[in-house]
């Protein structure tokens, strides 16, 4: 089993693909390609060029906020990047996508069933799936997975993004664009998979009941207006907004829900604030219920700028000795990127030495899904996801 990744930053969306694929050896033999795009590329495009070029190979693709990273540096758009899986040993790789038209479980179910067949596979249950939806339905798409296959099958995924919130995301395999649905890779690898989901964030001393709640607007905290309880929490750290928008400053004191507890150490699963309502309520990236105690959440900049190497490092929990890693993918919220944004290099940096080089990508999505410590799979917002290849040693 083999990775390779490689990038392009021609704005013509012929002359990307080609690039891309000029640097891939044995395109015949790829098992699987993974693309991710700035919104500055024609989704529309990249998935016929890509279909030409590599016929009867499983694509995935999916937009991505601002820029990707892989293990040559963090690029910032408009870019255009590829990870290319080889893998000869026995083996089976399947796309799935649907948009929703109508129910969103019957259309992940539909997903599932495409990418099984594909795989050759129905039935069986994969090692890893790779999952790419809209925002806006991930908790209901996460269950339908879960229903689907009666267990829990270890989740990579991100929500497609943009770069200003503003809907202008898109997903692809090789049978569909679509920019209100669901996309997924089964994969039946020869090789090992250790996936992880990990927040980062720690909770303060401030918590509330969620009392009033619609869909992903959360309304009133302890029967108080929502913003107004936030602002008090947090000293009044969004500002004014002329428009409410409060994506990137709110990045930095996220809302997060306890899950379980690792060692009686509790994790939780974040949500990322987008904007103010006019009354006084929080749109929020996840859903949210009446009833939910939500705490503020704080991470220290080392904390967020580590923790992607982290769960990397955690991967070998067993026996590292005996273990060799092959390659990676990892998936990044938007939010922290952005407030990051001149220490990116630096998390790459940490992701390089703990993957020892290897080749990964790494997009920056509006919602990240995958598997907590403690097993469970769950979508979460300014969190990072992880799944690391590896084979025992010979």
């Amino acid at each position: 089993m083999k990775f390779l990744s490689k990038v392009s930053y021609s704005h013509d969306n012929v002359i990307a693909v080609q690039e891309l694929l000029a640097g891939l050896e044995r395109t015949h033999e790829i098992a699987c390609l993974i693309c991710y795009c700035t919104e500055e590329y024609s989704t529309f495009a990249i998935q016929e060029l890509l279909k030409e070029y590599l016929p009867n190979i499983p694509i995935q693709g999916c937009t991505t906020c601002h820029g990707i990273m892989t293990e040559t540096g963090f690029h910032s758009g408009p870019v255009i990047g590829v990870l290319a899986i080889y893998d000869s040993g026995i083996n089976a790789y399947g796309t799935g996508i649907k948009s929703f038209d109508g129910d969103v479980t019957s259309s992940t179910y539909d997903a599932i069933d495409m990418a099984l067949k594909k795989a050759d596979r129905a039935g069986e249950v994969p090692d890893l799936i790779l999952l790419h939806s809209t925002p806006g339905n991930e908790e209901t798409v996460m269950d339908a997975i879960d229903s689907k296959f009666g267990t829990e099958v270890p989740i990579i995924g991100g929500s497609a993004a943009d770069n200003k919130v503003s809907g202008n995301w898109s997903i692809f395999t090789e049978d569909l664009v679509s920019i209100n649905g669901v996309s997924l890779t089964v994969f039946f690898s020869s090789q090992s998979v250790y996936s992880s989901l990990n927040a980062g964030h720690t909770p303060t001393e401030f918590s509330g009941t969620v009392t009033k709640a619609r869909d992903r607007i959360l309304q009133e905290i302890d029967d108080k207006p929502a913003v107004d309880v936030y602002n008090e929490w947090t000293n009044y750290h969004l500002g004014s907004s002329d428009d409410g928008f409060i994506f990137e400053q709110s990045s930095v004191y996220p809302l997060g829900r306890k899950v379980g507890s690792s060692y009686k150490t509790p994790y939780f699963k974040l949500s990322h604030s987008i904007r103010q309502t006019e009354c006084k309520g929080i749109e929020l990236f996840t859903d949210i219920n009446e009833g939910d105690v939500i705490h503020l959440m704080q991470g220290s900049r080392k904390q967020i700028i580590s923790r992607a190497a982290n769960i990397i490092h955690s991967s070998y929990f067993n026996d590292m000795d005996h273990e060799e890693k092959l390659g990676a993918i990892n998936i990044f919220c938007a939010g922290p990127m952005l407030s990051l944004k001149q220490d990116m290099s630096e998390v790459c940096t940490q992701i390089n030495q703990a993957l020892n080089g290897l080749p990964y990508i790494c997009p920056f999505t509006f919602g990240e899904q995958g598997r907590l410590c403690g097993g469970e799979n769950a979508h979460g917002n300014l969190m990072v996801s992880s799944a690391t290849f590896y084979r025992l040693k010979k």
